[in-house]
């Protein structure tokens, strides 16, 4: 973004360029949250400490000086109200989306940590003697059912999970392996577990709640994991943010990493060499992510998490930005994003634009039965285009056929309902777009 100033210099005019990064005033320096709730867009809250919580030792990481919980601002962070909570350190809130009143705290104290509830809308808390599920709790996550479930990431442990049925007055989550976890994260079919660990470290992940867990992560092996993010526009993308551990004190960057298969493989796709702590994905433009990339700044995509450029003007020199947030706001003149640092505040950006172009694609299918009337669609684009789907049986009928008006070039999902069940036996999909087709092959199993 350019902004003009007119004067008398030679020709006349000089261009300046504006800034991307600037300081919000009214919050702690060390930043752990921001939270941007979707239901409440003009709502920002930050959850922060005065004085650095944080030992900063690459394998346990919280002791603990004295905490300034948490401050919320309800005009789209322009001006913060006063902290909540003051008197410990608040690592996560999160809000019950049937229950915007509902309120949990991720908090540590000097000897524990845990969850403590509000049911006004982070107005009061419940405070029994110590809080909820005590351990240094940093993320918590919930999926919805009858009850719903909530998970938790616990650090300081080699039990690094947690999981409830009641908001955390009991909780449980023993695991098999040793490890600690700096984040969590549900989908409708899986949760995911960022590992930090030695030995298990990498992705893990599991389909019955966290019962039991599993990890084939090729193109990740062992490396810390920091952040794990599903995205929930596109079905089986999955990213995380990671580094590896080079002794107890110190690590090396690994940067960002993409799987497109639910977190079975991994490949890198952006800030080789950099220590990923948080990623986000925008709530409402799947174009857009964003990546916390310590002392590098602020990495962001506008291609769907594919390709990464950085963004640091106007961050100071040498701070680590350690967490970042996508608000729901219009991305129609670029994305606004938040970072906050250790040490340093909450940024907040202009809208950005990105400049960086996702990578030649070639033209691709893949297809996976989920139902006999429900196909996942996996595929790549090589141009944008309209696309034009068609599923015929073994002796060239038509069984089924679909479009999409308009897609970008790159990879994309789509889950095709059929309009109804099919009967077992060899199927051919075709996929037509720019004056070309590719066809692959399934077989649904009696």
């Amino acid at each position: 973004m350019w902004l003009w100033w007119w004067g008398v210099l030679g020709a006349g005019v000089v261009p300046v360029i504006a800034q991307t990064w600037s300081p919000v005033t009214g919050v702690e320096p060390f930043v752990h949250r921001i939270v941007c709730p979707v239901e409440r867009p003009e709502m920002v809250i930050v959850c922060a400490d005065s004085v650095p919580p944080v030992a900063e030792v690459w394998r346990s990481n919280i002791q603990f000086y004295g905490g300034h919980g948490f401050r919320i601002s309800t005009d789209s962070g322009q001006t913060f109200g006063q902290p909540r909570l003051v008197g410990v350190s608040v690592r996560d809130i999160f809000i019950l989306p049937d229950q915007p009143q509902t309120w949990l705290a991720a908090v540590a104290e000097f000897a524990t940590g845990g969850v403590v509830l509000s049911t006004d809308g982070g107005q009061t808390w419940q405070w029994t003697e110590r809080p909820r599920c005590q351990a240094y709790v940093v993320r918590i996550q919930m999926r919805s059912g009858t009850p719903p479930t909530f998970f938790a990431s616990v650090i300081n442990t080699n039990q690094g999970y947690r999981r409830s049925q009641d908001t955390f007055a009991t909780c449980s989550g023993d695991l098999s392996f040793p490890v600690q976890s700096r984040d969590i994260a549900v989908t409708d079919s899986a949760v995911f577990l960022a590992a930090d660990g030695y030995l298990a470290g990498g992705v893990w992940r599991s389909t019955d709640d966290g019962h039991t867990w599993q990890k084939d992560s090729l193109g990740l092996g062992n490396l810390r994991v920091w952040c794990v993010v599903p995205s929930r526009h596109q079905p089986g993308v999955v990213l995380c943010g990671a580094d590896s551990l080079l002794s107890e004190t110190q690590s090396v960057g690994r940067g960002i990493y993409r799987s497109e298969d639910g977190g079975k493989t991994w490949r890198l796709v952006g800030a080789p060499g950099v220590r990923i702590t948080a990623i986000a994905e925008h709530p409402l433009d799947p174009r857009y992510w964003i990546a916390a990339g310590d002392t590098t700044g602020v990495w962001v995509s506008g291609t769907y998490g594919e390709a990464w450029e950085l963004h640091a003007d106007g961050l100071p020199a040498g701070v680590p930005v350690r967490t970042v947030a996508l608000p729901p706001w219009d991305t129609r003149h670029g994305v606004i994003a938040f970072a906050g640092l250790t040490g340093a505040g909450l940024y907040r950006s202009r809208p950005i634009v990105t400049s960086v172009p996702m990578a030649p694609t070639t033209l691709s299918v893949a297809v996976r039965i989920l139902q006999s009337d429900q196909l996942l669609l996996m595929y790549s684009l090589s141009e944008s285009g309209a696309v034009q789907w068609e599923l015929v049986d073994v002796v060239g009928r038509q069984v089924a056929s679909h479009q999409v008006a308009w897609q970008p070039a790159g990879r994309h999902h789509l889950q095709w309902l059929l309009p109804h069940r099919l009967s077992p036996g060899w199927y051919a999909v075709r996929m037509k777009t720019a004056g070309r087709h590719v066809v692959t092959t399934v077989v649904l199993l009696p």
